[in-house]
């Protein structure tokens, strides 16, 4: 994947195209040029998204994830192996899901008999864009076996009309 740009430079990229478009005004009107505006915003998180496991900070992994819709929600799944449920963080802020948890060290452990050790400490970070918008008071996650299942209801689709002007 050389020559792909890292997933914080994509995710700031991201903020400062949708900061234009905002003051623009063009974040809700209609604009020949919106569909291809938000194309192209899509094809950047999806970029950002294709370094999936990679290490980003030291000792922080980005866990891999499935996002799934169905008529009635998103549904996104994840690996968090070796972490309890209150270890783990989730928020929900404009269409992206932000999931961080840390997997603690395991108390007084005898290092002399070690060869070797790579279960420590681990914190896992994810920022996944929604596809679409979600109702995050009705959201639910289950976490299973390591496998985390976030469920979050679509928001209502509004149709738009152009009122004409007498």
């Amino acid at each position: 994947m050389a020559g792909l740009i890292p997933a914080d430079e994509m995710k700031k990229l991201q903020k400062r195209m949708n900061r234009l478009l905002e003051d623009l005004g063009l974040s809700d009107l209609e604009s020949k040029y919106l569909d291809e505006l938000q194309r192209l915003q899509k094809r950047m998180s999806e970029l950002a998204e294709e370094v999936e496991g990679a290490p980003m900070a030291q000792g922080t992994t980005m866990p891999l994830a499935d996002v799934r819709e169905t008529d009635e929600a998103v549904v996104v799944t994840m690996d968090l192996p070796g972490v309890e449920k209150g270890d783990i963080d989730i928020t929900v802020t404009d269409n992206n899901l932000r999931v961080v948890a840390e997997r603690e060290a395991e108390k007084e452990v005898d290092e002399k008999d070690y060869h070797r050790r790579e279960r420590t400490c681990r914190r896992f970070e994810r920022m996944v864009s929604l596809p679409v918008a979600v109702k995050t008071e009705e959201a639910k996650a289950k976490l299973d076996g390591g496998v985390l299942v976030i469920t979050l209801p679509k928001e209502a689709v509004t149709s738009r009309k152009r009122i004409s002007i007498d």
